[in-house]
């Protein structure tokens, strides 16, 4: 029997995949938890629109994203911080910080898990990753000591 995946099953497949399994392993195991579906012919076709849905708005994010870094990319992001007389900061700056001071600058939201970057403990121009899958870019952050 023919099955479409409903979920990521460890060892068994990823969401939807079609499997073909016994008819009575697929029943008890995949279609009566409701992991699964029977693959009959309208199954399928809705199965090829959700993949093309799915393409088409991986697609629009991955543009998005390109245009984020090359608005982003062309601005230095200040973040103002305590630090004492030799210009080391007391809290360090992690990615969480700077998507902040990302959003309140430019009015763009970022996902902080998308800045590759070490926690910034200095004070001046520090340059970070900003990379979603095959797409990267760079941001300029200046951090200056608070008064």
């Amino acid at each position: 029997m023919k099955i479409i995946l409903l979920a990521d099953i460890p060892k068994i497949g990823n969401k939807y995949d079609v499997k073909d399994f016994k008819d009575g392993y697929a029943e008890n195991v995949f279609l009566s938890k409701g992991l699964a579906v029977l693959a009959t012919s309208a199954e399928l076709a809705k199965l090829e629109d959700r993949k093309k849905q799915i393409q088409k708005k991986k697609e629009e994010e991955m543009n998005s994203f390109t245009n984020l870094i090359s608005s982003v990319g062309n601005k230095v992001i200040t973040i103002k911080a305590k630090a004492n007389d030799k210009g080391h900061l007391f809290k360090a700056v992690g990615p969480h910080d700077v998507a902040k001071a990302i959003k309140e600058t430019t009015g763009i939201e970022i996902d902080e898990k998308n800045l590759t970057m070490d926690h910034i403990k200095n004070l001046g121009l520090h340059i970070i990753s900003i990379k979603r899958g095959d797409k990267e870019g760079e941001c300029q952050i200046m951090i200056e000591a608070l008064k």
